[in-house]
């Protein structure tokens, strides 16, 4: 009888953003919650049509205007929901993105986050 193999951790991935797609950091539960403390989703519809900020923290190699690190103002409905290794993030089209909060100075309006 031999003796049954050990089992291996799971094989971990690198994840690697396509198109000109970007990998955000979803925000906070502060920011996700209602003023009664329901917590939204990213994905839900919002009546308001509310921007909220996110932390890039991956591009693809069609994008031109975010790099990593920069923090980027986009709608919740735009962004697509996924689970990383358990951990969620959001991807979002860089057309979708209407600001671009970085500590790089072209094209900047002045105004500081």
């Amino acid at each position: 009888m031999t003796s049954p193999e050990p089992r291996s951790e799971p094989r971990r991935r690198s994840v690697a953003v396509l198109g000109d797609r970007i990998l955000v950091a979803p925000p906070g539960d502060e920011e996700r919650r209602s003023r009664g403390g329901i917590l939204i989703p990213a994905t839900a519809q919002s009546v308001d049509r509310k921007g909220i900020w996110g932390q890039t923290l991956g591009v693809g190699p069609h994008v031109r205007q975010v790099d990593v690190g920069d923090d980027i103002l986009y709608l919740p409905d735009d962004a697509i929901e996924v689970e990383v290794q358990g951990e969620p993030y959001l991807i979002v089209r860089e057309r979708d993105v209407h600001a671009v909060g970085s500590t790089r100075r072209d094209g900047a309006t002045g105004l500081y986050l």
